[in-house]
């Protein structure tokens, strides 16, 4: 029994399409003396990447895959072509052309008055557009030894995304130590083994991002609904679908500010200053408290912040922003401010 590469396995994709008919068409096949009994290979059919096993045939037909890959044999008197096939049967030094019709391998070369000798085997390759047939006393396989070692999945965990939020930062694939032998057949037999390629990847793992923070959003996170209870509480309903909840809203004087002069970029909560920081009295607003801002006269939505940052007195949310052009644009705007749970 001789097993398939990944490579092998995605060639043959379409073969359970195929096998609804009689004709196999995506394999090469060869037709030999028929071995003993207790000569016998497995037949495997490809289906999504899995190899799924479907009978132990016994006979005199190699059936391999586009690489010319041994896969099992099976009685060519069993083998039923498509009629219509365009083939091309190599013999004797000469190549003949002709059309299949509903008949075995057999069958064909029969037609053909085509005797393969006890000492002669026959190779059928099932091509997209035709078929090629040679009849020779030697035929040369390719086996593939494979072992596959899958690849792990790490989780990077960022405390300034949301908990909903995993990005892929890099996509990783399955390591394969492959080896490639080429067999010899003559009479039926295997006469020769040669290893001729060694393939060794290591696999590489899976990154995946994921935010950390519960009931939160990205700062410039696009918002397609809220709605308020009557008891001011309310729920935010995200352009993606995920859904955070407030406790409360309430109306604050809305300023900006910006880095330089006496402002620092490193916050009172000890954080780099970022869009998404902003600055409050910490008696009206924790520090930590998780916060939506719009400006109430509907100019001017800030989006998802934190209160990382001090330095303003009262009901006052200082809005932090690069540039000192965005703070004088955006002025002193009555603001509302829902406070998240």
């Amino acid at each position: 029994m001789f097993e398939r590469s990944k490579k092998a396995a995605r060639s043959l994709k379409r073969l359970i399409a195929a096998a609804a008919v009689p004709a196999l068409s995506l394999l090469a096949v060869s037709l030999m003396p028929f071995p003993s009994d207790t000569d016998a290979y497995a037949l495997y059919i490809v289906s999504d990447d899995d190899y799924v096993h479907v009978d132990e045939l016994e006979g005199g037909v190699f059936l391999t895959d586009g690489s010319a890959e041994l896969v099992s044999r099976k009685d060519g008197k069993d083998l039923l072509l498509t009629a219509g096939q365009t083939a091309a049967v190599s013999y004797q030094g000469s190549t003949r052309s002709t059309v299949t019709r509903q008949e075995t391998v057999t069958e064909l070369l029969e037609r053909l008055d085509i005797q393969p000798s006890p000492l002669e085997m026959v190779s059928v390759m099932f091509l997209d557009d035709r078929l090629e047939i040679s009849v020779a006393s030697e035929l040369v396989f390719y086996e593939h030894i494979s072992n596959v070692t899958e690849h792990e999945i790490i989780y990077q965990y960022n405390d300034n995304l949301p908990d909903w939020q995993e990005t892929v930062l890099q996509e990783g694939c399955d390591g394969e130590y492959r080896e490639v032998y080429e067999v010899v057949y003559q009479d039926g037999e295997e006469t020769s083994r040669q290893l001729i390629e060694v393939a060794d990847r290591e696999p590489v793992p899976t990154i995946i991002e994921r935010g950390t923070i519960a009931n939160f959003a990205n700062n410039g996170d696009e918002v397609s609904s809220i709605v308020t209870e009557a008891d001011g509480s309310g729920v935010i309903t995200l352009a993606n679908g995920e859904t955070l909840t407030f406790s409360s809203a309430k109306t604050m004087k809305g300023t900006a500010y910006t880095t330089g002069g006496r402002v620092g970029s490193i916050t009172a909560s000890g954080t780099p200053v970022h869009v998404g920081v902003v600055a409050v009295d910490r008696s009206v607003l924790p520090l930590g408290t998780k916060v939506y801002v719009v400006s109430n006269d509907g100019a001017y939505v800030y989006g998802f912040a934190v209160a990382e940052d001090t330095g303003v007195r009262g009901n006052v949310i200082d809005l932090y922003m690069d540039t000192n052009r965005e703070c004088i644009q955006f002025g002193v705007r009555q603001c509302t401010v829902y406070i998240l749970d």
